[in-house]
């Protein structure tokens, strides 16, 4: 029993050290009037991020990513912003004035299998973003960094959506979607 007590302690404080420090904060945004067309996005990374495929509850790393097979995680993390972009670029057709987005990501902490699998977890996405005229290429928005967080169902829950075709990719890219949008208004 005293086992057991001191398992679901640990349990707990993984889960508190899950949590990152200002969750769902970033930088303020200015408050301007924004009629944007998106027109693109240009992706980049910073060199030094740390990329885990350690298949524990919280590898520590800057990039743990599990949602795609193995291979070059900060090619799909890119590919995902790819797409999430584009959607924006359908959904802000009528804005007035074209704008391209310079993303640099600073850190993609998903969830692993076995956290996607048993106790669920939080998606924690960091990134800067600035906004700049698609013709001229001059700064609109300065940079700012942006934090994005989005719950990571676990156990039953999760298997529920896998099986419906939700899978962990298909709801960070949404989410991504929605972010970017955001940050468009």
């Amino acid at each position: 029993m005293f086992q057991r007590f001191l398992s679901v302690l640990a349990l707990l404080g993984a889960f508190a050290a899950c949590a990152p420090a200002g969750t769902g904060q970033g930088d303020t945004r200015q408050d301007i009037a924004r009629d944007y067309r998106l027109a693109g996005v240009n992706f980049s990374a910073l060199a030094d991020l740390t990329i885990s495929e350690e298949n524990s509850i919280y590898p520590q790393a800057d990039i743990v990513w599990h949602g795609d097979a193995p291979g070059d995680r900060i090619a799909q993390i890119a590919a995902m912003f790819q797409e999430a972009a584009a959607r924006n670029i359908v959904a802000t057709r009528a804005g007035d004035r074209p704008v391209a987005l310079d993303i640099t990501l600073v850190r993609f902490h998903g969830v692993t299998r076995r956290a996607e699998f048993s106790t669920g977890g939080v998606h924690h996405i960091v990134f800067d973003l600035t906004v700049r005229d698609a013709d001229v290429g001059t700064v609109i928005e300065p940079k700012r960094r942006v934090v994005a967080n989005l719950e990571a169902w676990g156990g039953n829950i999760n298997a529920q959506l896998d099986a419906q075709g939700a899978t962990q990719k298909v709801r960070v890219t949404d989410f991504l979607t929605s972010v970017l949008a955001d940050q468009l208004r």
